[in-house]
């Protein structure tokens, strides 16, 4: 009896033992959650958002588009690009009826439109605010805001459409992406690709007792000065 004793204590021990040593190794071998998910790729979507460079999204500095019109006699128009900071991007449009200006502010999650007015003068003349007043002026709207992929949406826009092709008077674009804001009788999409921001702007127009009306504006050239 004593001896059969000795045995199932010594049997004990030894299952102690490799219990704790297995937990040891498991300890050892797994990696804590955070690189799990850093292994496996995972990630959350504002990082996703906060990853993408949303100053791509504009046309070169000190460029000039010109845009080809169809549809309206304002719909063909210039779009003067500045940069007035790291943060700023101004457009000037001239579409001959106005001159607009509108200026952006880039974040690291999204576009904000923080001044829409109208210029006297040319877009060569225009008056661009100072930083020091932009950093004061609250945001009137959102441009654009990420993740680029379909169901996106932001203030009255959805993204609707990503990685298409289209043939411009200018060049032929990848990977564009379309987004759309639609009401009552009407509907308007923006074509945007990276380095160039909008390429394309369709708005469609309907009434009960009219016809539908399209109006275009797609980019015809970019000039460098």
């Amino acid at each position: 009896m004593i001896k059969l004793l000795l045995i199932l204590s010594s049997l004990l021990v030894l299952n102690a033992c490799s219990d704790k040593e297995q937990k040891d190794l498991d300890e050892e071998t797994t990696p804590p959650l955070e690189e799990i998910d850093e292994q496996e790729g995972n990630e959350f979507p504002e990082e996703a958002a906060a990853e993408i460079d949303f100053r791509r999204y504009f046309k070169p500095a000190n460029s000039t588009a010109s845009f080809k019109g169809e549809g309206n006699e304002f719909a063909s128009y210039t779009e003067k690009t500045n940069w007035l900071g790291e943060n700023y991007v101004a457009t000037v449009i001239n579409n001959g009826g106005a001159v607009i200006m509108k200026v952006y502010r880039v974040i690291d999650t999204q576009i904000e439109l923080v001044m829409d007015e109208l210029v006297e003068g040319m877009p060569e003349d225009a008056n661009y605010p100072d930083i020091a007043t932009l950093d004061e002026l609250p945001a009137l709207e959102i441009y654009l805001a990420g993740p680029i992929e379909v169901g996106t949406t932001f203030e009255n826009w959805t993204i609707i459409e990503t990685g298409i092709t289209l043939s411009t008077p200018y060049q032929t674009f990848n990977n564009v992406f379309v987004i759309e804001e639609t009401g009552e009788g009407f509907s308007n999409k923006k074509y945007i690709v990276e380095d160039y921001g909008i390429i394309k702007t369709e708005s469609v127009m309907s009434a009960e007792l009219s016809e539908e009306v399209t109006v275009t504006s797609t980019l015809e050239n970019i000039a460098l000065h």
